[in-house]
């Protein structure tokens, strides 16, 4: 079965990336006109971070009551393939193709090392950033579209939060914030969270992702595993 992908933007480490301009990528207004949702659809979160435990859940209160609703279902790990009960799955990939894998390590044995989450790569970091700029996308081409993000993890609270909160961000960056209602909390993890507090930075889309490999090659290069 073939997969959506992502077009990707192919990041290298080291290398210094073209200067970023201060220009937002996403679209002013929807590509599409769309039926207005009802005032209780306006008000409901859109957008959502789910993990293996909570997915099901989660795509079910995305699609609310309101048969015009389009659930979209993006997962960052290639082995959560199942729709759940969306009405569209997205396997996200790399900027290079290959398919996320993002979920926690093998539990060890008992007495065993515990391996511990392996540190992400520049094409993970600028993977995550375009995964959150095609979410932001999607909901804004049509009100009816809610998107659940989920990861490998029980709750999603680490890459599945991650996406969500870059594509809010990249909704503030083109100034539709306030059209798209949805909870973006704070992922479970220290990486993600300097990455986050750099994005809030930039003042594009673009921008991000030299961020993303400006953080890589400061902190994560040198990092094991």
């Amino acid at each position: 079965m073939s997969q959506p992908t992502l077009d990707g933007f192919i990041c290298v480490p080291k290398i210094a990336p073209a200067p970023a301009t201060d220009t937002p990528t996403l679209p002013a207004t929807p590509t599409a006109p769309v039926a207005p949702p009802s005032i209780n659809a306006k008000r409901a979160p859109r957008l959502h971070a789910a993990g293996v435990s909570t997915v099901l859940k989660l795509v079910e209160v995305a699609r609310g009551h309101d048969e015009r609703t389009h659930v979209a279902l993006v997962t960052l790990s290639w082995r959560h393939r199942d729709a759940c009960g969306a009405d569209r799955i997205v396997v996200a990939n790399e900027p290079r193709g290959a398919a996320f894998d993002l979920r926690p390590p093998p539990k060890a044995k008992k007495g065993a090392y515990q391996e511990p989450p392996s540190t992400m790569s520049t094409e993970e970091l600028c993977g995550l950033v375009d995964v959150g700029e095609m979410v932001a996308h999607m909901l804004l081409e049509d009100l009816r579209t809610r998107v659940v993000v989920m990861d490998g993890f029980s709750k999603g609270d680490v890459y599945a939060r991650f996406v969500v909160a870059i594509a809010a961000r990249c909704l503030k960056l083109c100034r539709r914030a306030k059209d798209v209602p949805l909870r973006a909390l704070t992922p479970n993890d220290p990486t993600c969270k300097e990455a986050l507090a750099r994005f809030k930075r930039s003042r594009s889309v673009e921008a991000m992702r030299v961020a993303a490999i400006d953080y890589y090659n400061d902190e994560l290069a040198d990092r094991f595993p």
